[in-house]
């Protein structure tokens, strides 16, 4: 299904970051399919934004595999025993609240590319990214990486 046209031309920008390499990954991607730059980042943004209004997201299951020392991997059993938790679930209350309140941030080198929107598509994404604690500069960049994975994966 095609984008909404917005009826009101897209004036605002938005900033999204990339490592260098993925900043070429993108030009690359949208050379190949003969799209704008602006374009496909606008697009990728308001599919998420018109996904996560619509729908509750469903919980995805994530493994992680810690390497600790013995006397910590002895700490974790033993504050999740007394919380009569498992390690699972006693990592899994640490981490959540963490990452609901965190926001993201790049460290490493970025190279930022443009893409725009019409005042109310900017309002929509301002509101919705805001409600859900993220940072437009990353989420975008990381969607725009996820939607390349998945053209590679095809």
């Amino acid at each position: 299904m095609p984008p909404k046209k917005s009826k009101s031309a897209r004036s605002r920008y938005m900033i999204a970051d990339f490592t260098p390499q993925e900043k070429d990954r993108v030009l690359r991607h949208c050379f190949k399919k003969q799209t704008s730059i602006s374009g496909f980042l606008s697009t990728v943004a308001l599919d998420d934004v018109r996904k996560g209004s619509k729908e509750r997201q469903p919980e995805e299951e994530v493994t992680i595999t810690l390497k600790i020392p013995r006397e910590q991997n002895a700490k974790l059993q033993m504050f999740a025993h007394r919380q009569n938790k498992t390690p699972d679930q006693f990592c899994h209350d640490i981490l959540l609240p963490t990452l609901e309140k965190g926001k993201t941030s790049f460290s490493s080198e970025t190279q930022s590319l443009r893409y725009y929107l019409s005042p109310e598509e900017h309002r929509l994404l301002k509101s919705y990214l805001k409600s859900k604690n993220l940072s437009a500069r990353t989420y975008i960049s990381f969607l725009a990486l996820k939607e390349l994975n998945q053209d590679n994966n095809k």
